[in-house]
């Protein structure tokens, strides 16, 4: 058997080196790659969880709004009524007023 001299030894632990450099980039870009499909999942599910909060706070708002709405349109409603209610008292009483007066002042012409 041939004696190896120590360039070839050295030459022989730098290949060895080399390859076990090679695997441990290997191993540490797989790492990456699945960290980084880890952190892309993460962040759609984050991004939905967002979505879905906003869209939920968003719906309660419009529904309080509409609710907010709908109490005011009852109020303006029901005060709307009232006014047209007074209204009407009133022209019955102008109404009632002038055909007196009619009648007063007929009396009094034939009279």
């Amino acid at each position: 058997m041939q004696e190896v001299s120590p360039a070839q030894s050295t030459l022989k632990r730098l290949i060895e080196a080399e390859a076990q450099a090679r695997e441990i980039l290997e191993a540490a870009e797989q790492r990456a790659q699945e960290t980084i499909a880890q952190a892309r999942e993460q962040a759609t599910q984050s991004i939905e969880a967002v979505r879905q909060e906003t869209s939920s706070w968003l719906r309660l708002r419009l529904e309080e709004a509409q609710s907010k709405g709908a109490a005011e349109m009852k109020q303006r409603l029901d005060q709307a009524e009232a006014e047209a209610g007074e209204i009407e008292r009133r022209a019955k009483v102008h109404f009632s007023d002038a055909v007196e007066m009619v009648v007063g002042w007929v009396t009094n012409r034939g009279a």
